[in-house]
């Protein structure tokens, strides 16, 4: 069997921490398990990452920068569309148990919930927010939108689907996000109060 290198090496590491995540919860995630998992020794890793928590981060934040796009579309709308349907697709596909197992075990595990909240979480907050500026920029966003609600309007749905309820998440429901909820609440509207 060759020896594997670069991204194939990478590639089956993370998958290997993904994995039991799903399974075992953060508390089997170690360096050694994920060693074994993924055929290769702990040096290989502790040569990418210093500790189990980097390791966990950077599986995370891999999952979540694949799955939705951040590029510009030039609308509002298109941008949603195409973010609300990448976490579709994340939370319907086969990394779905382990957004749930991440979630679920953060409550129990302070390492964890940092790398969640401020990593994965937080790059989403950063990149919504960019896009919500873009929009502003462009005149389809109003320039008064609350961005800390906005930004995270949409996605809540979907993970209250995904945790709480389990209800279906369709591209029917992205695109009735998007047009009832999202455009209706960031829109430009026309001056409420008129001096006399």
């Amino acid at each position: 069997m060759s020896r594997r290198r670069g991204e194939e090496l990478e590639s089956a590491i993370r998958s290997a921490v993904l994995r039991l995540l799903a399974e075992r919860g953060p508390g089997g995630v170690t360096m050694e398990s994920v060693a074994a998992e993924a055929r290769t020794s702990k040096p290989v890793l502790y040569r990418r990452w210093p500790d189990r928590t980097s390791l966990l981060r950077d599986s995370l934040l891999g999952v979540a920068t694949a799955a939705i796009p951040h590029d510009d579309t030039g609308s509002y709308r298109e941008d949603m569309l195409a973010v609300l349907r990448g976490w579709a697709a994340l939370f319907t596909g086969p990394h779905a148990a382990v957004i749930r197992a991440a979630a679920a075990a953060a409550v129990n595990d302070a390492e964890l919930t940092a790398t969640f909240r401020d990593d994965v979480i937080g790059w989403r907050k950063q990149e919504m927010a960019a896009l919500l500026h873009r929009g502003i920029a462009r005149g389809d966003v109003r320039a008064d939108v609350p961005v800390d609600i906005a930004r995270e309007l949409g996605q809540s749905v979907l993970w209250h689907r995904l945790l709480i309820t389990g209800d279906e998440i369709t591209d029917e429901l992205i695109v009735a996000l998007v047009d009832d909820v999202l455009v209706p609440f960031v829109a430009p509207r026309p001056d409420r109060y008129y001096e006399l």
